[in-house]
């Protein structure tokens, strides 16, 4: 493969087939954040372009919002009315394109307060180190021709399943499933 194909597939595809991992570190609220996104097992390359693209929409959606407003800033209400439509439509479009993605997605997130002299975490770390060393390791090994494909998408459907399903709200600031009193899940 060339650089150019390399890159236009990095770019579309994004670093990892079975999600991303992102790390938001300490600001000024004192909080870091961890991030874990798989996507359901077998998600294909045109599927996993529509998830990016919805989930990077906000800020690309900006930014091009902002060029349409300074490319009409001679009719700045003109400008302003396009670049809420422009902004608008997208949503739209990749809302609707990504409707039936992403209720199969799994996202699992880890909070670090740090602001009281020793860190607070919140949400369940060794799930998420285990997840995301059950996926990378694999997944080079993939790329190296070490495993076979059917072999990693069995260990992705394993981390998939592994993962809470359901809206994000499911775990409070504490870490413990709202399912969950002080004695353990409830009925």
């Amino acid at each position: 493969m060339s650089a150019v194909s390399d890159l236009r597939t990095r770019v579309v595809d994004g670093p990892h087939v079975w999600g991303r991992y992102s790390v938001r570190p300490v600001d000024r609220t004192m909080w870091s954040t961890r991030t874990l996104v798989v996507y359901p097992p077998g998600t294909t390359r045109r599927e996993r372009a529509v998830l990016r693209a919805w989930s990077a929409w906000p800020a690309v959606g900006a930014l091009l919002a902002i060029a349409v407003m300074a490319a009409l800033a001679p009719r700045a209400a003109l400008g302003t009315v396009a670049a809420v439509g422009v902004y608008a439509g997208g949503f739209l479009v990749l809302g609707r394109a990504a409707r039936r993605l992403r209720p199969g997605v799994r996202t699992l997130i880890v909070t670090t307060f740090h602001g009281t002299g020793r860190p607070e975490v919140h949400g369940d770390v060794r799930l998420l180190g285990a997840s995301l060393d059950a996926l990378t390791v694999p997944e080079r090994a993939l790329r190296a021709g070490a495993i076979r494909p059917v072999d990693f998408e069995s260990i992705w459907a394993d981390v998939w399943d592994d993962l809470p399903s359901g809206p994000r709200s499911q775990v409070n600031r504490a870490g413990t499933p709202r399912a969950a009193g002080p004695r353990g899940p409830v009925g």
